[in-house]
C-alpha cells in the first residue's frame, strides 16, 4: 500500500511538472507571437507618423524634390527611431532616396536592385490605403518593415488631382529585434531556422510568413522547464518527501489553476506597461474635487516627485499639473478640461510643460468622460504621450525647407512667400516697396582658384555683412549660388532704396580675410519698385535681375534702377551670346597684334596677340565686349584654341619673312590651363605650323597664380621643357604676390596699367614699384609695363627699370596681316633686342644664361 501510494505520489509529481512545463511553454509562445506582431505594429505606427508630415509631402508628392528628400527624410528617421534602412519610391516606382544606418547610400545601383524584393510592400501599401507592416526579405536577410503611402495630414491643403502615390518604407533587421526580445524576456536560443528542417524535440517553434504570404522559416527557442527542474532537484529526497509531496499535490494543483487564471491579467498589465515605456505614454484619471489619479509614467514624464499616500494610489491635483504647463498655454488646457466635464465631450490638445532643470517637453493629451450606469459623468480618463522628438523634428525639417543651410538666410521658396506677402500689404496700405537683386562679383573666381570651402566661408561672411545693412523687419534672402535679394517692404521714396544699395556696396567692398588670404570682392545691384513697375513676384525678380546685369556691365561695385528699356538690352545681350556660338564656325574671329617694345632703346621685341570679333551687325568688337560671355558659357575653350592656332601660324610667318627673333605673347584663360590635354594642344599647334616653341609666350591671368592645381603645374612644366615660356598679366591688382610666382615656371611679369597711373598721381608710389621690380629681377623675372598711353608713362617705366612696354602710345593693336615686322618704329630701328643692350630681352632666362 505504501509503495502504491509513493508511486501514485511520484506519478502525480511528474504529471504536475509536465503540466507546469506545458503551461510555461504555451505562455511563452503566446508572448513571443504577440511580441513579433507588436514589432510590425510599431513599424507601421512609425510609417504613419512620418508619412503624414505636410512639409515632406510638399517636397515628395507635389514637388518631387529628391535633393530635399535625400538631405532630410530617410537618414533623420533612421537616427530618430534607430532604424536600419529606409526607402522612398515615387508614383512611377522610381527610387527617390535610399539610406542605411542613418546616412544616405552612395551605392544607388545596389539599392535599386533591392527594390525588386520590396515590390510586394509597395503593392500592399497602395492597396491598403493605410500603414502596413510585416516581414520582408532583401536577399537572404529578413527585415521588419512599416510602409505607407505618403499623404497630407488632416487639416492641410488637399493633394492635386490624380496625384502619384509615393510610398515610404522603414525597416529594421529581424535578427536584431529578436536579440532585443530575447534579452528583455530572457528567452534562450531565440532565432530563425529554416522551415521544414529537423528540430530537436526540446525546441519550441513558431512559423514565420513574409508579406507575400510565403513561409520562409520558423522562430525557435528553448522553453523554460520549471517543473522538470523541480523534479530533478527534489529527486534525491523522494523517499523522505513522498508523503509530503502527496500532501502538497492538492496545493500545487490549486496554485496551478490560480496561475492559469491570473496569467492573462499579468501578461496584459506587463504589455501595457511595456507599451507605455516604449511609446512614452502615461494616463490620468480626473476625479471630482479637482483630484487626479496618475500613472507612474506620468510622474516621470512631468518630473513630479513620487508620493505614496498609504493606500497605494498616486494622486495629485489638477492645479499641480497646470503649474507645470507653460503660462501662455494654461488657459487652453484648463478650458479643455472644463468643456469635457460640462459638455460630455472628447478632447485632444497639445501643450508644453516645464520639467525641473529648465527642460521643456511637448505633450499630446487625448481624453474623454466616463460614466455611471445612468450616464452621469464621473470623471475624465486621458492618455498622454511625449511628442517632443516629433515636434523638434518637424521644426528642424520646416527650418531646413525654408532657410539656406550655408548662410542661415531665407531661401528661394521663403523669399517668394514673403515677397507675395509684402506685395499684398503694399497694395492694401497703398505704399511703395522695393526689391534689390545682388550678385557678388568675382565669387566664381574665388571658388575656382581657392576652392569651394573658401567660397563657402566668403558667402557666409558676405551674408552676415549684408544682413547688418538692413533692418531686422526686412527680408534678405539667398536665392542662388552668389545671388541675394532684399525686400524693402515700406519705403518713402527712391532715395531710401539708394541708401540701402550704397550701404551694401560699401560693406562688401571692405577686404575679407579668409584662410590666410586677403580677398577683395564687390557686388552689382539692380533695384525695382512695386507697384510702379509691377505687382507679380516673378516679374519683379526679372526686372531686378535685368537691372543688376545692366549695373554689372557698367563696371564693378555699381547699382542701378530698373528701366523698361533695359529689357531690350538684355535681349541683345542674349542674342549676342547665341551668335558667339557661331563666330568660330563662321570664321568671324580676327587676329590683332600690338607691338611690344624694349623700354630703353625703343626697339621692337615682339607682339601681343589679341582676338576680335567681326560681328555681322555690330562690326569689329574688342575682346572686352565678348570674352566675358565666352568665359561664362565655356566658349573660351574654342576661342582660346583658335587664338593659339592663329598665333603659331603668325610665328611661322615671321620666320619665313626674316623676323625669327620676334616673340609672340598669346593670352590663355585659367579654364584653358585646367582643361585636360592643353599641353598636347599647344605642342600640336607648334608642330603643325612649324613654329619655334621658344618664340611663344603664353600669358596667364594673375588669378591663376593663387591656387594652381597639380595638373596645371605639371602641364606648365612640360611646356616649359618644350621651350614655351610664360608671363603673368595684370600683376598688382591686389590678388597675387611675388611669392605665388615661385609655384609655377613664369619668366615674365606684366605690371598692371593702374599702378603706372597711380605713380603719376602719387609720386611716393614710385619707390614701392621700384622695389617690386627689383625683387622681380632678383627672382630672374623680366618686368613688362602694359597700358603705356603717354610719353610720361614710358619714361616712368624706364625710371623704375621695367624691361619692356606695350600700349597705345607705342602702337595700337592692328590686324595681323597689316603688322609688318620688317619695318621700323618711331622708337628706333627694327631689330631683335640684343641681350647686352639692357641686360634683358624677351628671350627666356635659360637663353640669357
Amino acid at each position: 500500500m505504501v509503495v502504491l501510494t509513493i508511486a501514485f505520489v511520484l506519478f502525480m509529481a511528474l504529471e504536475t511538472a509536465r503540466r507546469i512545463d506545458m503551461a510555461t511553454a504555451e505562455r511563452t509562445k503566446d508572448e513571443i507571437a504577440d511580441a513579433v506582431a507588436d514589432l510590425g505594429a510599431a513599424m507601421g505606427k512609425k510609417a504613419e507618423e512620418y508619412s503624414l508630415w505636410n512639409d515632406a509631402v510638399d517636397h515628395l508628392v507635389v514637388g518631387y524634390d529628391p535633393v530635399w528628400a535625400n538631405a532630410n527624410v530617410g537618414p533623420y528617421a533612421e537616427r530618430l527611431w534607430g532604424l536600419d534602412r529606409s526607402y522612398a519610391w515615387n508614383g512611377r516606382d522610381g527610387l527617390i532616396y535610399a539610406s542605411k544606418d542613418g546616412a544616405l547610400r552612395d551605392d544607388m545601383d545596389a539599392a535599386t536592385g533591392e527594390a525588386a524584393d520590396l515590390r510586394p510592400v509597395l503593392a500592399a501599401a497602395r492597396a491598403a490605403g493605410k500603414p502596413v507592416s510585416g516581414i520582408v526579405h532583401i536577399g537572404q536577410i529578413p527585415f521588419v518593415f512599416g510602409a505607407r503611402v505618403i499623404a497630407y495630414e488632416y487639416g492641410h491643403d488637399p493633394l492635386p488631382p490624380n496625384p502619384d502615390r509615393p510610398v515610404q518604407v522603414f525597416m529594421t533587421r529581424l535578427d536584431s529585434e529578436l536579440a532585443k526580445l530575447a534579452s528583455s524576456r530572457r528567452i534562450a536560443d531565440l532565432r530563425v531556422a529554416e522551415a521544414g528542417g529537423p528540430a530537436p524535440a526540446a525546441v519550441v517553434s513558431l512559423p514565420l510568413e513574409s508579406i507575400a504570404g510565403q513561409r520562409f522559416g520558423v522562430l525557435t527557442w528553448t522553453p523554460e522547464q520549471p517543473g522538470r527542474t523541480l523534479v530533478r532537484e527534489t529527486a534525491p529526497y523522494a523517499g523522505g518527501f513522498a508523503l509530503a509531496l502527496l500532501a502538497l499535490l492538492f496545493l500545487f494543483q490549486r496554485v496551478l489553476q490560480r496561475l492559469k487564471r491570473q496569467e492573462p491579467l499579468r501578461l496584459s498589465v506587463a504589455r501595457l506597461a511595456q507599451s507605455q515605456r516604449v511609446a512614452k505614454l502615461a494616463y490620468t484619471v480626473h476625479l471630482p474635487e479637482d483630484l487626479l489619479e496618475v500613472s507612474a509614467n506620468f510622474r516621470e514624464l512631468v518630473g513630479l516627485e513620487r508620493v505614496d499616500p498609504g493606500d497605494g494610489s498616486e494622486r495629485l491635483t489638477v492645479g499641480q499639473l497646470l503649474d507645470r504647463v507653460v503660462p501662455e498655454q494654461r488657459p487652453d488646457v484648463q478650458d479643455a478640461y472644463r468643456r469635457a466635464w460640462a459638455e460630455n465631450a472628447r478632447f485632444d490638445i497639445e501643450y508644453r510643460v516645464a520639467r525641473p532643470g529648465g527642460v521643456h517637453l511637448d505633450l499630446q493629451e487625448v481624453g474623454e468622460p466616463f460614466h455611471d450606469a445612468d450616464g452621469r459623468v464621473l470623471g475624465l480618463i486621458t492618455a498622454i504621450q511625449d511628442v517632443t522628438a516629433r515636434r523638434r523634428a518637424e521644426e528642424t525639417i520646416r527650418h531646413q525647407a525654408n532657410y539656406d543651410a550655408l548662410t542661415g538666410l531665407p531661401n528661394r521658396p521663403l523669399f517668394y512667400d514673403r515677397l507675395r506677402h509684402a506685395l499684398r500689404r503694399a497694395a492694401r496700405d497703398r505704399t511703395c516697396m522695393a526689391l534689390l537683386f545682388i550678385d557678388l562679383n568675382r565669387f566664381k573666381w574665388v571658388n575656382d582658384t581657392l576652392g569651394h570651402h573658401t567660397g563657402d566661408v566668403l558667402l557666409r561672411e558676405a551674408a552676415q555683412r549684408m544682413a547688418a545693412c538692413v533692418r531686422g523687419s526686412e527680408t534678405i534672402a539667398r536665392i542662388g549660388g552668389d545671388e541675394f535679394t532684399v525686400i524693402l517692404s515700406q519705403i518713402g521714396d527712391r532715395a531710401e532704396a539708394e541708401a540701402v544699395a550704397r550701404r551694401l556696396l560699401e560693406c562688401l567692398g571692405a577686404p575679407f580675410h579668409i584662410a590666410g588670404q586677403t580677398l577683395h570682392i564687390s557686388a552689382s545691384i539692380g533695384v525695382t519698385f512695386a507697384p510702379e513697375q509691377g505687382s507679380d513676384p516673378e516679374l519683379l525678380v526679372k526686372n531686378a535681375d535685368v537691372a543688376m546685369y545692366h549695373a554689372k556691365r557698367q563696371g564693378t561695385a555699381n547699382w542701378t534702377f530698373y528701366d523698361p528699356e533695359m529689357d531690350a538690352d538684355a535681349l541683345d545681350h542674349l542674342r549676342m551670346e547665341n551668335q558667339l556660338h557661331e563666330a568660330v564656325a563662321k570664321g568671324q574671329l580676327a587676329l590683332f597684334l600690338q607691338p611690344v617694345v624694349e623700354v630703353g632703346s625703343g626697339l621692337l621685341a615682339g607682339a601681343q596677340a589679341e582676338v576680335r570679333w567681326n560681328h555681322p551687325d555690330h562690326g569689329l568688337l574688342p575682346p572686352t565686349d565678348f570674352l566675358h560671355l565666352a568665359e561664362a558659357n565655356g566658349l573660351i575653350l574654342q576661342i582660346g584654341a583658335w587664338l593659339l592656332d592663329a598665333g603659331c601660324r603668325q610665328l611661322a610667318g615671321w620666320s619665313d619673312r626674316g623676323a625669327a627673333g620676334l616673340r609672340l605673347t598669346v593670352p590663355v584663360s585659367t579654364l584653358q590651363l585646367k582643361h585636360s590635354g592643353f599641353g598636347d594642344q599647344v605642342a600640336g599647334c607648334l608642330a603643325r605650323h612649324g613654329a619655334a616653341p621658344d618664340r611663344l609666350i603664353l600669358e596667364l591671368p594673375e588669378a591663376a597664380m593663387l591656387a594652381p592645381s597639380a595638373e596645371m603645374a605639371r602641364t606648365m612644366q612640360a611646356l616649359r621643357t618644350l621651350g614655351v615660356t610664360f608671363s603673368v598679366s595684370g600683376f598688382g591688382t591686389g590678388y597675387a604676390s611675388l611669392g605665388h610666382l615661385r609655384r609655377l615656371p613664369v619668366e615674365f611679369l606684366k605690371i598692371d596699367q593702374g599702378i603706372l597711373l597711380d605713380m603719376i598721381r602719387n609720386p611716393a608710389s614710385r619707390e614701392t614699384l621700384r622695389a617690386i621690380v627689383a625683387l622681380a629681377r632678383s627672382m630672374n623675372l623680366t618686368v613688362i609695363a602694359e597700358g603705356i598711353e603717354t610719353g610720361e608713362q614710358q619714361l616712368l617705366a624706364g625710371e623704375v627699370r621695367c624691361g619692356f612696354a606695350q600700349g597705345a602710345f607705342l602702337g595700337r593693336p592692328i590686324p595681323a596681316d597689316e603688322f609688318d615686322p620688317t619695318f621700323g618704329t618711331a622708337f628706333g630701328p627694327v631689330t631683335a633686342v640684343p641681350a647686352e643692350a639692357t641686360g634683358e630681352s624677351l628671350c627666356s632666362v635659360d637663353e640669357q644664361s
